[in-house]
């Protein structure tokens, strides 16, 4: 099965504006070993991305990591508010896709063979309702997207971090309507950041599926997403935690460097590249 990362960096320049791109080391190494691990336990992994991160790949040194890279996302994310919609480049890249492939985040490392239905949606799992988090549709105020009234406000989001759907008629729907709903958020240039990505990408799917009767798999199960487990390992808030422990992420690096020496010793030469170019960005 053909699996994608994605990368868009206006996220990151909405937010560090007339600064050069990095990415900080442990965020590398994670997508590093997610894209070797995946290539070792379910097949090839394409980089869709803009044309920055992909000149900051190979400057790197690191482009053969995956199996290919493709400049399909344009830097602008299509007038995309890249602030509050900092997933806009994911849904413009599942659109644009040429074949159905599966939509692995960077933070997310999977380490077992996938076997998935070829009916239904898989994602990373499901998600509650909370109002602080998911509230009332209705307060997003979008009069042109029409299809909101038509939406089950009960179906539960489907996060995102993993995404496979086989059907490609249904992934073009539900990525066209997610980019129509951000589009108009972001000519109104509205409030509640978290509140609108998180419906874009992940309660607009539960409700698409729920709208045309596609079911719905899940890799994780929700109740149980902070048991540990060997199958998958997603960074979530420890990208914070090794912002603000130094130990901590010196830890997290080291056992990085000994899994690609251990697992993947042909890739060896990522370390000493990742190395060197992410210190640069930390010492500017």
């Amino acid at each position: 099965m053909n699996g994608i990362h994605v990368n868009s960096t206006s996220p990151f320049f909405s937010r560090h504006p007339d600064t050069e791109y990095s990415i900080e080391d442990f965020a590398l190494y994670c997508e590093v070993i997610s894209a070797l691990e995946w290539r070792k336990m379910n097949g090839d992994i394409f980089m869709i991305t803009d044309s920055i991160a992909a000149e900051y790949y190979r400057k790197l040194g690191i482009e053969k990591v995956w199996t290919s890279l493709s400049e399909l996302i344009p830097t602008d994310v299509e007038g995309i508010d890249p602030e509050m919609f900092w997933a806009a480049g994911k849904l413009i890249a599942l659109r644009d896709i040429p074949e159905n492939a599966a939509l692995v985040d960077e933070d997310l490392i999977i380490w077992k063979s996938l076997e998935l239905s070829d009916k239904a949606v898989t994602c990373a799992h499901r998600e509650y309702i909370s109002e602080n988090i998911y509230p009332d549709p209705e307060c997003f105020k979008v009069t042109k997207f029409s299809l909101m009234e038509r939406l089950d406000k009960s179906a539960l989001p489907c996060n995102t971090a993993f995404l496979y759907i086989p059907d490609s008629s249904f992934r073009l729907f539900y990525a066209n309507q997610a980019i129509a709903f951000m589009k108009e958020c972001s000519e109104n240039k509205c409030g509640d950041r978290l509140c609108r990505m998180v419906f874009a990408e992940q309660r607009l799917l539960g409700m698409l599926c729920a709208l045309t009767g596609t079911p719905v798999d899940t890799l994780m199960d929700m109740n149980r997403l902070f048991i540990a487990q060997e199958d998958y390992t997603h960074l979530w808030g420890a990208k914070q935690a090794m912002r603000d422990n130094e130990e901590q992420r010196k830890g997290f690096l080291e056992r990085c460097r000994r899994r690609i020496r251990n697992d993947f010793p042909e890739y060896g030469y990522v370390i000493e590249a990742i190395d060197e170019g992410t210190k640069k960005a930390r010492d500017r």
